[in-house]
């Protein structure tokens, strides 16, 4: 008995080593169809993830780019101290050191890399992470063609991250912070950090473009916006401080009341320079004006609010198409998962209606009943799950058929939920007819596939109505909140119904009583002796 246990052991950790190490073979060959399959359903992954908030962004806080004759490698440091190391090494695509994909040494897409991370040499880590973003080769094919779908893929959730000072906007403020003591390093220290977002860094890239273009402001104040900090949102120079540098302020006002040695400049916002405040440089302003109130600019003034007007007028523009994109989105999702579950519920109608029916009838006449069994077994689909898998295990006979059972027992539980809301569905559907029908309403030839559309009309009308009023803000979440339930209890019910009634095989809880006539029936069906008031309205 203890040699046969230790033998199950011996199997059951052979097979498990096999499913996690794939052949060598298969783990060298990229670029086949079966990559590009598998990078296909990586990329609908990660758009599922997103849509469901489950996958977030990843900021980088700085980069580093090495090349030789043998590698090309960039990596970036994360703000949570960890990094990204994504290099092209003798005909392997690395990324932290494990081979995703192949490529052709010294190709078009080798030689596109090397020119890029060259470039890369002499930019800041957002102009970087842009570059590479937007990095695209075109007339790519096979091994090359799928490097740079890894490419993209792994640059595709990076983020840069800029730290933001705390907004000081009235005179007595910031006058008691520089009374107390406090320093504008120690105020960056103490600050939380937002990352930039992908608009941000095209905004950036815009109005960088649009002051190179600008014939009266000089090269000293591109340069500086190219490599000074980058704080975000407003930011206060403290009295008897003394910033070195130049100071670039994005998407909030720069006010001075201390000195400042080198350039200010204010991407949409305001540089107001204070009483006592000192620029020894430019005070520029994009978007905004540049105010003395008191305070001493020993360089130019410039205001450029045509600029940053064109470029939120721009941003506005694209809000206003976002959304609509969005509410599209939105639409044509809610519309394909019902053209989806009508395709489905059709086809189960046309090659089983009889069980259809019989589990529609015992979600209809049992539903408390129903209801508690779907919860239930909810509840012990994952112990009976793991029941299965350990006493699969046991035995030479069940570690063979392990994997079959396993996809047989996901499929069977997906199949079981799904089946159970569509006849759910087709409950719905057939209640609301024949009501109608009791009602004096002209229904042409009800039957099984009227009862699914109608049923998942019904279903679906809350995931419409959050769709089409995405736009109201809080009460959307209303709508969702109660298309969540509703498509829960449906979905609980239909697969307590599948249960009860052994897949439609059972029909003891589906109220179905032989030689007597249903409410149903009578509601549908008129009168068929005339009664005493037509008989008295006759001639």
């Amino acid at each position: 008995m203890s040699q046969s246990r230790v033998r199950s052991s011996l199997l059951l950790a052979v097979f498990l080593a096999a499913c996690a190490a794939p052949p060598a073979a298969e783990a060298r060959d990229f670029g086949r169809p079966t990559d590009d399959a598998k990078s296909l359903l990586s990329d609908g992954v990660h758009l599922v993830r997103r849509a469901l908030g489950l996958e977030r962004d990843t900021a980088v806080v700085s980069h580093a780019v090495s090349l030789s004759p043998r590698e090309a490698a960039v990596e970036f440091e994360i703000a949570d101290g960890t990094t990204r190391v994504v290099s092209l090494r003798s005909g392997e695509l690395l990324v932290n050191g494990a081979a995703v994909a192949h490529y052709r040494p010294g190709g078009t897409l080798d030689r596109a890399w090397r020119r890029l991370l060259a470039d890369a040499a002499a930019k800041d880590t957002r102009g970087v992470l842009a570059g590479l973003r937007s990095f695209k080769v075109a007339g790519l094919t096979g091994d090359d063609l799928a490097a740079e779908r890894r490419l993209a893929a792994t640059f595709r959730n990076l983020t840069i991250e800029a730290p933001t000072v705390a907004a000081v906007a009235a005179s007595a403020a910031a006058q008691s912070i520089g009374a107390a003591g406090g320093s504008l390093a120690a105020a960056i220290a103490d600050s939380v950090t937002r990352a930039l977002t992908l608009a941000d860094i095209a905004a950036l890239d815009s109005l960088e473009g649009q002051l190179r273009a600008v014939p009266d402001i000089g090269p000293d104040v591109v340069v500086s916006v190219r490599t000074s900090p980058l704080h975000i949102d407003h930011v206060a120079v403290p009295a008897n401080e003394r910033v070195e540098g130049s100071l670039v302020v994005f998407r909030g006002n720069a006010d001075v009341y201390g000195t400042v040695t080198g350039n200010v400049v204010a991407l949409l916002g305001d540089v107001i320079c204070h009483d006592g405040g000192l620029i020894e440089g430019d005070a520029v302003s994009v978007g905004g004006h540049v105010v003395e109130a008191g305070g001493t600019v020993h360089g130019d003034i410039k205001s450029l609010s045509a600029l940053g007007k064109d470029l939120a007028a721009a941003e506005r523009r694209q809000e206003r198409r976002s959304a609509f994109d969005l509410l599209v989105h939105d639409v044509g999702t809610v519309v394909a998962v019902f053209i989806a579950l009508a395709m489905v519920g059709f086809g189960t109608v046309f090659f089983g209606r009889r069980h259809v029916e019989v589990v529609a009838d015992t979600a209809s006449h049992s539903f408390g009943r129903a209801f508690v069994v779907g919860l239930l077994g909810q509840l012990l689909l994952l112990p009976a799950f793991a029941m299965m898998i350990v006493g699969l295990v046991l035995t030479i006979v069940g570690i063979l058929v392990l994997p079959f059972a396993i996809v047989a027992y996901v499929l069977g539980a997906a199949l079981a939920v799904l089946g159970g809301y569509l006849a759910v569905a087709h409950a719905i559907g057939e209640t609301v007819t024949r009501r109608r029908m009791a009602n004096g309403a002209f229904v042409r030839s009800p039957n099984s596939y009227g009862y699914i559309f109608s049923g998942l009309a019904g279903l679906l009308g809350l995931w419409a109505a959050a769709a089409l009023f995405g736009w109201l803000g809080p009460v959307v979440f209303l709508f969702k909140l109660a298309a969540v339930i509703v498509t829960w209890l449906a979905a609980t019910t239909g697969f307590g119904a599948v249960l009860l009634s052994r897949a439609g095989l059972r029909e003891t809880f589906a109220g179905r009583y032989s030689g007597e006539t249903t409410d149903e029936y009578l509601w549908a069906t008129p009168p068929a002796t005339p009664t005493a008031s037509r008989m008295g309205r006759q001639p």
